[in-house]
């Protein structure tokens, strides 16, 4: 298992494998296979071709074309849009998903913080 740290704009081409534990600051596209461990407070884009497999936390996850089979946290949001699949149960506060998109789990919203009740008016 490896582990890589890369910056913001990374690309893991349409050919490449990587397996192991991925950390990054921004937003990472992954158009190949990726195997592990993802934990980033930024944005990971899986588009068309690529496939993660194994646990992702991140900022956000967008999944427009790709596959992800994975137990997924994304403490901003999930986008997911068509031909995107995402297979694993998900935990995030805002999750959309597109007709003709897939997905199959568990989805988790936390509740959003309850605002203070208003006074009475006199």
């Amino acid at each position: 298992m490896t582990d890589a740290h890369v910056e913001t704009g990374s690309l893991l081409g349409k050919d490449s494998e990587f397996t192991g534990k991925l950390t990054f600051l921004g937003t990472v596209r992954i158009e190949g296979r990726f195997e592990g461990e993802v934990l980033a407070e930024g944005t990971l884009v899986v588009a068309a071709g690529g496939c993660v497999r194994g646990r992702v936390e991140v900022g956000t996850l967008i999944v427009t074309g790709g596959l992800v089979e994975a137990q997924v946290v994304a403490h901003h949001a999930v986008e997911l849009s068509p031909p995107g699949q995402l297979v694993g149960d998900v935990v995030t506060p805002a999750f959309h998903i597109e007709r003709g998109a897939v997905f199959r789990g568990r989805s988790i919203m936390p509740e959003a913080a309850k605002a203070p009740a208003a006074a009475p008016q006199p």
